[in-house]
C-alpha cells in the first residue's frame, strides 16, 4: 500500500528516524526545518510520542535544581547559589535578554556536571533532549584558520533551532581552546531584547565552560584559607571582577570578546579548587552510584583512591590538582577488587 508523503514522514518521526540522527549536528538545520513543517500537521499526535516545544517536554521552573546540585556537586557553594538564582530568575518573569553564564575554574571542579544537571532539570528528556546542544572546542572548533566557517555554522545552528523553539540550551566546552573571536557570533543572540521576525531569542540559555582565571582562583582560595577564613565566606563579588578580566585577556574564545566588552555575560561563576574532604565526598558518591555492597571496606577504598591522586601545595597537600575528574575511573578500578569478594 502506498503512503502519502506526509504520512510517511510522520511514521519516520514517531519511530525516531529523524534527519537529526543522519547528519552532523552543525549542518542539520535546513533538514530539521523541513521535517518540522510536516510534523506541525500532526502535532497533537506527534507530541505525545516525540519531544516537542511544549510543557510536556519543557520545564519552565527548576524546583529540584538546588537539591540536585547540592547532592552531586561538592565544594562549590558560590557556583550552586549563583546558578540556581540565575536559572530561577530567568524563568520567573519574561526575560529581557538571553541568559549567558561563564563557568570558570580548574578541571574536575564540576563545571560539566553542573551544566548537565541544569539540562536535566529543564527538559523531560534531560541531557539527551534535542533542545540541549553541547559543543566541544577540540571536536568542533579546533582549527583557527576556519574561524569564519565556525562562526557561520554556529549562527545557522542557533538561528535554526531558536526558530523551532525558544527554550534552547547551548553549552560550549573548553572555550580556552577555541580560536579567538569564534564566540563573538553569539553576541546578537544574547543581545536581542525583542523578537525578530517572530523568533524569540530571550528564553535561550548559553553556558560557557573554561579554565580562564584558574590560577587566580587557586591563589584566592588558598590565601583565604591561610588567613583563617572559612571557604563558605567567599562571595561572588570577591572573584567576579577578576574573572571578567582573566576571560578577556587570556588566550581562548573569549579573548577580546565583544560578549565581555558589551557586558552580555550574566555572571562569571567561580569553580573553586577542591579540598581533600570534597574529593572524599566525590569518592563516596561514586561508590554509592555503583550499588556495590562495600560499606565494610569504605575507608580502605577511599584511602586507596586518594593515594592515586595528586594534591597541592606540596608541603600541605590541600587541593586536588585534578579535582574529582580522575575519581570516577580510580573508584571503578579499586572497587572491583572488593566487589569480587
Amino acid at each position: 500500500m502506498w503512503l502519502c508523503a506526509e504520512t510517511a514522514v510522520l511514521l519516520l518521526l514517531l519511530h525516531g528516524i529523524t534527519i537529526h540522527a543522519l547528519v552532523d549536528p552543525l549542518t542539520a538545520v535546513a533538514s530539521s526545518l523541513t521535517v518540522a513543517g510536516v510534523s506541525l500537521l500532526y502535532k497533537p499526535i506527534y507530541c505525545q510520542f516525540r519531544e516537542c516545544c511544549d510543557s510536556k517536554w519543557l520545564h519552565t521552573t527548576a524546583p529540584n535544581l538546588r537539591h540536585s546540585l547540592e547532592t552531586n556537586v561538592f565544594g562549590q557553594h558560590l557556583a550552586i547559589d549563583t546558578v540556581v538564582k540565575s536559572i530561577n530568575s530567568h524563568f520567573k518573569s519574561k526575560p529581557s535578554k538571553a541568559l549567558a553564564l561563564s563557568f570558570q575554574g580548574w578541571t574536575g571542579t564540576g563545571k560539566n556536571l553542573v551544566a548537565r544537571l541544569i539540562a536535566e532539570s529543564l527538559y523531560e528528556n534531560k541531557a539527551e533532549s534535542g533542545f540541549v546542544h553541547w559543543f566541544s572546542a577540540t571536536r568542533h572548533f579546533s582549527r583557527p584558520e576556519k574561524k569564519r566557517y565556525y562562526q557561520d555554522q554556529i549562527r545557522d545552528w542557533i538561528e535554526g533551532n531558536l526558530t523551532l523553539c525558544p527554550n534552547q540550551l547551548f553549552i560550549f566546552d573548553e572555550i580556552e581552546k577555541m580560536p579567538e573571536g569564534v564566540l563573538d557570533t553569539l553576541k546578537p543572540f544574547v543581545d536581542f531584547t525583542v523578537p525578530v521576525k517572530g523568533v524569540e531569542y530571550r528564553k535561550a540559555i548559553y553556558i560557557l565552560l573554561g579554565n580562564a582565571g584558574s590560577k587566580y582562583l587557586f591563589d584566592k582560595t588558598y590565601q583565604h584559607f591561610r588567613s583563617g577564613g572559612k571557604r563558605q565566606d567567599l562571595r561572588l563579588r570577591d572573584t567576579e571582577a577578576t574573572l571578567w578580566k582573566e576571560s578577556y585577556y587570556e588566550q581562548g574564545g573569549l579573548r577580546n570578546s565583544s560578549l565581555i566588552k558589551s557586558h552580555l555575560i550574566s555572571a562569571h561563576i567561580p569553580f573553586l579548587p577542591l579540598e581533600r574532604s570534597h574529593v572524599i565526598s566525590c569518592i563516596h558518591n561514586e561508590i554509592n552510584s555503583k550499588n556495590y555492597s562495600v560499606s565494610s571496606h569504605l575507608t580502605e577504598i577511599t584511602n586507596q583512591v586518594l593515594a592515586e591522586l595528586t594534591f597541592t601545595p606540596a608541603n600541605e597537600l590541600i587541593y586536588s590538582t585534578t579535582g574529582c575528574k580522575r575519581v570516577y575511573e580510580k573508584v571503578n578500578l579499586v572497587i572491583e577488587d572488593y566487589a569480587e569478594e
